[in-house]
């Protein structure tokens, strides 16, 4: 009986690296978003399944977390690691759900390079993830934690410096409003990256 309370570590960490490889392939498709216009409600669609496949290996994890007596690691880092997660993923669906909504006119080189940053951010939390079952990689996770936060603080210089041009250059207002709203999406991805990077890094610090 006590067994059956006490979950294998993987149970977690499966779930956690399954969300986490969903996030990376969420981020890829926005990135084919902002470079074929023409097939927006196409990669709109595909995202959003896959952010819903996303929110149900969510909801496991916190339905495991109620059912469970002992777990790997703190209960409340689980669920706060869960939610910022899935929060990369959701920004990530706003802001393509909200290209195909627009359908803006011309996609300005540095969104595209913004929707690199996520990407590559993205995909050092997938890594960082996967090396939480082995806390002997804590100098790894330290190093990718700074690499995030570099990351961070890139795509808000491109949010802003894109905005301030945009607002001296761009001649249709509909186009600035839309494209500050869809900036602001993809940057607070990059945000709940490192969101999820100082959570990591604070487990492995607990545990050390």
């Amino acid at each position: 009986m006590f067994k059956s309370l006490v979950p294998k570590n993987d149970v977690f960490y499966g779930l956690f690296d399954k969300i986490s490889s969903n996030m990376v392939e969420g981020v890829e498709i926005l990135v084919r978003m902002l470079n074929e216009c023409d097939l927006y409600n196409q990669h709109a669609v595909s995202l959003k399944s896959l952010e819903h496949q996303t929110d149900q290996l969510v909801h496991s994890v916190m339905s495991h977390l109620h059912k469970t007596f002992i777990t790997p690691i703190e209960r409340e880092d689980i669920h706060r690691l869960a939610v910022r997660l899935d929060d990369i993923l959701d920004l990530a669906e706003a802001a393509s759900s909200r290209i195909d909504l627009y359908r803006p006119c011309h996609v300005p080189e540095e969104a595209k390079e913004l929707s690199h940053v996520l990407l590559a951010s993205v995909k050092l939390v997938k890594e960082m993830v996967a090396l939480l079952p082995n806390m002997k990689n804590r100098a790894r996770i330290m190093e990718l934690t700074v690499e995030i936060n570099r990351l961070e603080d890139q795509a808000d210089y491109i949010r802003r410096s894109t905005l301030a041009r945009l607002f001296r250059e761009e001649k249709d207002p509909f186009e600035l409003i839309k494209w500050k709203d869809i900036l602001e999406y993809i940057e607070r991805a990059t945000d709940r990256c490192e969101d999820v990077a100082d959570i990591t890094e604070g487990i492995v610090l607990e545990n050390a």
